[in-house]
């Protein structure tokens, strides 16, 4: 069963009064409290923790039109995907046409939920650092100290790999003064996140690697590390050899564990009884009558078919493979066999028999429950165990010069692989491009690859099937001539920002 989680924060650059909200993992506060009253026991410093999880899933967050959310946005750019309902939203479209400005929403939601995010962070890591002679257990405190460092080093690396120098803040707002802040470089916000997770991993030694209530655990922790080393290995900080032989490291630990393993069949993977559990290593959590989830509804067809598939057959169009990359996958892979990772079919709700939907849409998030009573209570996943094993493949390939036969990074290969092509030979040796292609195909639509192209300045032709540089190249779901440029990879600062703190000039 789902808690729900109690929101506590201090509004950013405006006040320090503590505030608190229903959301979605356990009791509701009745009262406003200072910060310098709370963490006084352990159930106000676990419900201050809580309250941080509330902002994870603020890339749902949308307008009144079809698949106006941020999580969409960001799976609009890597240009893999398509809208096959018109986009009345100006910004929807600068998305498709690689024109993303400075009034976008979507640039402004991401940067404001995210330096939201870390104000709340930096309070409760502040609050409970600070509480003395708290009736608490060392290993539960630590804890609970570890998920809060580890939330505010995810929100940083969400925004230094989107907008490039971004003003750093590890400190709460006392006055207005401390708004306009400097941007400080990207060398300095990463050793900001990799001090922040390293201080989670240690806080977090004696927690468990997984969770069935969607909390942060160890093997979250462990995860993302290997992924903010990738991302140092390459664009923009590019620091090479020694950090993909890093991220290989803490990938393998998560490898070894022996916590985590690939589902068998992708149909498990909508299976609402495997949330928090088998692959999925950390997940927003949902719950259909209190934070449904809009992924169900916004992958559904469009045009609607002629016979309903879903309750909420209207509300589609949002997001579909673009068919040069659906057609991209290798003969025979299981992700494109009928509702493995996409559809072309669907049972009729009322019986009457197979409805064809004339183009391929996306199966990776089909709720039964939804379609059945229009509410989605589906959780949704930020790290997945096929992604940890992929880029354990690639780092080590990348470490060893561009391809590799080590054992374990060959195996963690082929075993997302195997899964798509039960009947391929286990390769000998793997190369870094390999791993790129298997990435593009296995979490793809997942709001991963966008990260993935702008650490590795690559990007899949899907007509060929190679790997290519992303600068001058045209993915299909792109506007005709939108071809990737330099000036595309970092988000604008918002507009709004740029009125409130003039030091945000890219330079």
């Amino acid at each position: 069963m789902k808690r729900e989680i109690l929101n506590i924060g201090w509004a950013l650059a405006a006040t320090a009064a503590l505030s608190s909200c229903d959301s979605f993992l356990e009791e509701s506060p009745k009262t406003f409290l200072s910060p310098k009253y709370y963490f006084q026991t352990e159930n106000q410093i676990t419900a201050g923790v809580n309250g941080l999880y509330t902002f994870v899933d603020d890339i749902f967050d949308g307008d009144i039109e079809v698949g106006t959310q941020n999580f969409i946005f960001l799976d609009y750019l890597p240009g893999y995907g398509i809208r096959p309902r018109a986009a009345s939203s100006l910004y929807l479209s600068q998305a498709l046409n690689l024109s993303v400005t400075e009034e976008s929403t979507h640039v402004e939601n991401l940067w404001k939920s995210s330096y939201f995010a870390i104000e709340n962070c930096n309070g409760v890591i502040a609050g409970i650092e600070a509480a003395k002679n708290v009736e608490i257990a060392e290993d539960t405190r630590n804890k609970l100290l570890g998920e809060a460092y580890f939330l505010r080093a995810y929100n940083y690396f969400n925004l230094v790999r989107l907008y490039g120098p971004v003003p750093l803040k590890t400190k709460t707002t006392s006055d207005l003064s401390q708004a306009q802040l400097p941007l400080s470089s990207e060398e300095a916000i990463y050793e900001v996140i990799v001090t922040d997770l390293t201080q989670a991993e240690n806080l977090m030694e004696n927690a468990p690697w997984t969770s069935t209530d969607g909390r942060v655990t160890k093997g979250a922790v462990k995860s993302m590390l290997a992924k903010v080393y990738l991302t140092m290995a390459g664009y923009p900080l590019q620091k090479g050899g020694e950090y993909y032989r890093m991220a290989y490291e803490k990938a393998h630990e998560v490898y070894e564990s022996g916590q985590f393993r690939l589902f068998d069949t992708y149909a498990e993977m909508r299976d609402p009884a495997n949330a928090n559990s088998g692959e999925f290593i950390w997940m927003i959590q949902r719950e259909a009558d209190r934070a449904g989830s809009p992924v169900h509804n916004d992958m559904l067809p469009y045009p609607e078919p002629s016979k309903a598939i879903s309750q909420n057959g209207a509300y589609g169009g949002a997001l579909a493979p673009a068919q040069a990359f659906y057609e991209s996958y290798p003969a025979g892979d299981l992700r494109t066999a009928e509702k493995g990772y996409y559809y072309t079919e669907h049972e009729a709700q009322d019986g009457s028999g197979v409805v064809e939907l004339g183009a391929p849409f996306i199966y990776k998030y089909w709720d039964a429950s939804a379609a059945e009573t229009g509410k989605s209570g589906m959780n949704y996943a930020l790290l997945r165990y096929a992604d940890v094993l992929l880029m354990m493949a690639e780092a080590k390939a990348q470490a060893d010069g561009g391809s590799t036969t080590d054992t374990d990074a060959v195996e963690a290969y082929y075993m997302v692989r195997h899964r798509a092509l039960p009947d391929e030979e286990k390769p000998s040796k793997i190369d870094v491009n390999q791993v790129l292609k298997e990435r593009f195909w296995e979490i793809c639509f997942e709001t991963q690859t966008w990260y993935d192209m702008l650490r590795t300045r690559k990007a899949l032709n899907p007509t060929t099937g190679q790997i290519v540089d992303l600068i001058g190249c045209q993915t299909p779901g792109h506007t005709e001539g939108a071809r990737f440029e330099e000036a595309d990879l970092l988000l604008p600062y918002p507009l709004r920002e740029k009125r409130l703190n003039p030091n945000l000039v890219r330079k």
